[in-house]
Parts: structure tokens; sequence; C-alpha cells
């Protein structure tokens, strides 16, 4: 199930007197957030607002961001904390094999033919990815993205085989 929308980096606090906030990317990587000139603000109160992108800025290695509406540090104030979700077709390029975290969602979980769960959630572990998946009955089962767990996802078909079914018992 692919999303419209990335989640391309979290917003942190107001950066001098013009309004500007601290990217920290998600990806890791800044060179697509200079193109864009529009997004979607998640708040933490879960809310979102489009926003129109004024100005990018890259200072020794930091991102700043400069919303239009929101040129003072107090107006800024009001996004910090959220994050920054951008359309799909403006991501990091990705290379052939790749895909983004968001479409671990919706996944169906296939094991030994059977559909197993539905992957529902993701979380950063300490090795890999944490695929959180949700079996019929409501239990949620955490798998490590890891090819000795999980094969390449079948983006295609909405699915990922479950290598060790008894990681779901």
């Amino acid at each position: 199930m692919k999303t419209d929308l990335l989640s391309a980096a979290t917003i942190g606090r107001t950066h001098g007197l013009e309004g500007y906030l601290r990217l920290y990317s998600l990806s890791g990587e800044v060179e697509h957030l200079m193109k864009l000139s529009s997004a979607v603000v998640r708040l933490r109160d879960g809310s979102e607002k489009k926003v129109r992108v004024e100005s990018v800025r890259i200072m020794s290695g930091d991102a700043f961001i400069r919303f239009s509406g929101f040129e003072t540090p107090e107006k800024a104030k009001m996004l910090s904390g959220g994050v920054l979700l951008i359309d799909r077709s403006e991501g990091p390029e990705l290379d052939e094999g790749e895909f983004y975290v968001a479409d671990f969602y919706g996944l169906k979980v296939i094991s030994d033919g059977v559909t197993a769960g539905t992957v529902t959630d993701t979380s950063e572990g300490s090795q890999s990815v944490l695929l959180h998946i949700t079996r019929d009955d409501g239990r949620v089962f955490l798998v490590p993205y890891l090819p000795v767990f999980l094969s390449h996802p079948d983006l295609e078909n909405g699915t990922i085989e479950l290598l060790m079914p008894e990681l779901l018992s």
C-alpha cells in the first residue's frame, strides 16, 4: 500500500529572527528538501497543515526551512516538534530494489502460503527497522526486517514473506 506522503524530516526549534526552523532529515539526505515548494506539517496534536515552503538553507551541514505565513520566530514556533511530510515524487531518488519504510505499511505477511498478519507500524530497532505485524486476533509481534526473518517486500502484490513462522506464535 503506497502512501502519497512521506515523512521527510522532523521540525526542530526556531533559528534566528526570520522564522527559520531546524530540520532533522529522516533519510539522512537533505538535497531533495532544497527543491520543495509545498509540504504538509503533521503537528504534535496529530492535525495536519498544508504549508508553502519559502526557503530552505543548508548551513554547516544543517538544514533550515522557512514557511510562508510563519516568518517570525513566534509564528514558526507553532510548527516546532512537527513532522514534515512531502509528496512521494519529491523524496530522495531510490536505487533499484530500494523502497521507503512507508511502503511496509499495509503489506500482508505471508507464511507457508497463508496470510499470517498485516504490517501496521514500524519502529527503529538497534540493527534494523522493526515491523509491527498484527494478526487477525489483534496480537502484535515485532519482527526485525532482516533477511533471516523476512523476504524483500513484493510491493506490486502488497506482500512480504515471513521466513520464520514461529516468530508470530
